[in-house]
């Protein structure tokens, strides 16, 4: 008799996926409807319930597959090396203020009285993580530590990427958002250029997910803070910030494998994984880590 643990173990990856979108959808879903007839005392609790469905459905896919004390144990780690850190907290500066000065270098304007004062910053970074950075404890702490063994980290990276794209798409649906008038496809291909970063963030730690919520959350409060600052055309804007997170995507991808990402051993996540000689997961998920290429770069 299959018991509930095996039949979650066997399809973590879609189980949570599934568990996202229902989670997300449902309450984001209501929001987009209530914003049609004018503004509700619900809206803004609804959007942050939407927020936390990839926590919610990673949480709940590590109790029901017996992995949540493991599981948990990563999003508190933070035996990451102090690079790595530093990266989690730089990397982010280097693609926005990269992508201000491509901007600003080809005819954009930039008003710094427009930027957030510093006395805001604690505010917006405690925001940025309760809506964004604790995504990262399903994205990456669940689904991709599960898929990247099976299909490689890069591809992994994009099809999480497409995946976190059109989670969004409802908040492209409601007026006031900060994806509301964004072309979808620019977002989608800078969404999947910052989910490979991330992976390398996230494989080059070890596993430790804290790493790449603090990379998520100071991502959005870098791109909050100096977006009020840039002038002229929004899409030149988005055109500027993908070539600056592709040439950091081209950089990573030549300086270290596609199958990895990183120099370290796949992480497992802090979860039971199939072992070499397991049978694979039904859902696609690993039956053992891919080989490292004989060629360095």
């Amino acid at each position: 008799m299959v018991t509930l643990r095996d039949f979650v173990r066997e399809r973590r990856f879609s189980t949570f996926v599934a568990l996202t979108f229902v989670l997300t959808w449902v309450p984001w879903g209501i929001v987009a409807m209530e914003l049609q007839s004018g503004r509700s005392a619900l809206v803004t609790p609804l959007i942050l319930l939407g927020g936390f469905g990839p926590l919610f459905a990673a949480s709940i896919v590590a109790v029901a597959s017996g992995d949540i004390r493991s599981w948990a144990r990563n999003l508190v780690d933070v035996g990451a090396p102090l690079h790595v850190w530093g990266a989690a907290v730089f990397v982010p500066i280097v693609l926005y203020a990269g992508a201000l000065v491509l901007f600003v270098g080809v005819g954009g304007g930039f008003d710094r009285a427009g930027v957030l004062p510093a006395a805001a910053i604690p505010a917006i970074a405690f925001a940025t993580l309760i809506r964004g950075g604790l995504e990262e404890p399903g994205w990456r702490g669940l689904a991709l530590p599960v898929l990247q063994r099976r299909i490689g980290a890069f591809q992994a990276s994009l099809v999480i990427g497409v995946i976190w794209a059109v989670w969004h798409v409802p908040l492209f649906l409601m007026p006031g958002s900060s994806q509301a008038g964004t072309p979808f496809a620019l977002y989608a291909a800078a969404v999947l250029g910052i989910s490979v970063i991330t992976t390398w963030l996230y494989n080059a730690a070890g596993g430790r997910t804290l790493v790449v919520v603090v990379f998520h959350t100071l991502s959005n409060a870098v791109s909050v803070t100096t977006a009020g600052g840039v002038i002229g055309d929004d899409v030149a804007s988005q055109i500027a910030l993908l070539a600056v997170v592709w040439t950091v995507v081209a950089i990573l991808v030549w300086r270290y494998d596609t199958d990895w990402l990183s120099p370290n051993p796949l992480p497992d996540g802090g979860l039971a994984l199939a072992t070499p000689t397991s049978e694979p997961e039904q859902d696609g998920n690993p039956s053992d880590t891919p080989p490292r290429p004989d060629s360095s770069r």
